[in-house]
């Protein structure tokens, strides 16, 4: 394409767009979780391993006196009773802390989203993989004792690499099941979302599901938390209502698809009246994906009641924008004729009307020179229905440039 003779040069292209924006965040996970993996490797590794081997020297001391000795860091001193020395080493292998760190790894790049609850897991686990360490150098160790160091190498090279792999299995399962919601609050996924069953009109990929209502019956619950014990015994009053808040403007409860028309409409109401930023994740959510258009002039409407609210968030914006949208959309001809309003029950009141004769202009005598009156216009014709969709009209292509 030229103007005025000068070719213009090729418009470039962003390389920021589309899978390139998609694999940043990406390739910053795996950066972060090789970071930890390496700078804890490099300075966790040796105090671990001088950790692990004074608290198996200590337990040995308690359960057999004067047979184990912790002296050396990182080494075990096995005394046994035919006058033999064993000196067992807490190698790598031997430690947990390639175990620790790749817990710690995938509890930042995986569940960070559950903020709190992802930090009680990873501790929880963490402490679990120790004890279940120690109990195999623990039991290596004696082994060593007492059927001497062909029973401690074998111990350790056999069951426990099983043992190992056993115990990092079992603090991950440990560490999600403390991060992720109890059964009887399985519609949230792992952002804290409600994500109970959705209708079938609400399917949309990534929403999630609700156990059923036998298995969340009989299923063990945990009716004392963590959780909920900070909240009522803990937490000021103030910090709790804040918290609980701010939880409930970010849930989207998918129980409202399962209601009939009528009553979608009443508890968007009652929603609404509780102030657009109170349940903005949920009003959204009918926004995004009712197709009922009862229900859906219902929620623009009492959005549109609420205009003196201020914009709190961005869900709250969406929301205003959407049903001044929705609205235009509709247009007035699609709305239905204002209702009279009613009487009071028992009252009639009756207003007597006179009638007066008006007498009627006296007639012109037409002549030439005398304008005949042109006929009023006629009234403003009914404007064309507009489109169901307030989305943005299709672009006039451009005329194509020609040189000069």
């Amino acid at each position: 394409m030229t103007a005025g003779g000068v070719a213009l040069p090729p418009a470039r292209r962003s390389p920021w767009r589309g899978a390139n924006r998609r694999l940043l965040p990406v390739a910053l996970d795996l950066v972060l979780a090789t970071a930890i993996c390496l700078l804890g490797f490099r300075y966790l590794a040796r105090p671990l391993q001088e950790l692990e081997a004074a608290v198996l020297a200590r337990v040995l001391g308690w359960l057999a006196p004067g047979q184990a000795s912790g002296v050396v860091p990182t080494h075990v001193l096995l005394f046994r009773g035919d006058g033999e020395i064993i000196d067992a080493v807490v190698t790598l292998s031997c430690s947990s802390v390639l175990s620790v760190l790749g817990l710690v790894a995938l509890t930042a790049v995986v569940l960070r989203g559950r903020g709190l609850h992802a930090v009680a897991g990873l501790l929880v686990a963490v402490a679990a993989l120790l004890v279940l360490n120690h109990g195999r150098l623990l039991l290596s160790a004696l082994a060593g004792l007492w059927w001497g160091e062909d029973a401690l190498v074998g111990f350790h090279d056999w069951v426990g690499t099983l043992w190992n792999l056993v115990a990092t299995l079992g603090g991950f399962l440990l560490m999600v099941w403390i991060a992720l919601p109890a059964l009887d609050r399985a519609e949230q996924d792992v952002e804290g979302r409600h994500t109970a069953r959705r209708p079938d009109s609400w399917a949309r990929p990534g929403l999630g599901y609700r156990a059923a209502g036998d298995e969340v019956r009989h299923g063990g619950r945990r009716r004392v938390t963590v959780t909920g014990l900070l909240y009522r015994y803990v937490f000021p009053a103030r910090l709790s209502a804040w918290l609980a808040a701010r939880r409930e403007a970010r849930r989207i409860d998918y129980r409202l698809g399962h209601l009939p028309a009528h009553q979608r409409v009443q508890r968007i109401g009652e929603l609404v009246a509780d102030g657009l930023g109170a349940h903005a994740a949920s009003l959204v959510a009918v926004a995004t994906y009712e197709q009922d258009p009862v229900v859906l002039d219902a929620l623009a409407e009492a959005v549109a009641a609420r205009q003196w609210e201020p914009v709190t968030g961005d869900r709250v914006a969406a929301l205003r924008l959407w049903a001044r949208g929705w609205l235009m959309a509709r247009g007035p001809q699609d709305a239905g004729p204002d209702p009279l309003p009613a009487s009071p029950a028992g009252t009639h009141v009756t207003v007597p009307v006179c009638r007066i004769a008006v007498p009627l202009p006296p007639a012109r005598p037409t002549t030439a020179a005398t304008p005949v009156p042109s006929q009023r216009p006629p009234a403003h014709a009914v404007p064309p229905p507009r489109p169901a969709t307030f989305a943005r009209p299709p672009r006039t292509p451009d005329l194509p440039e020609v040189p000069r």
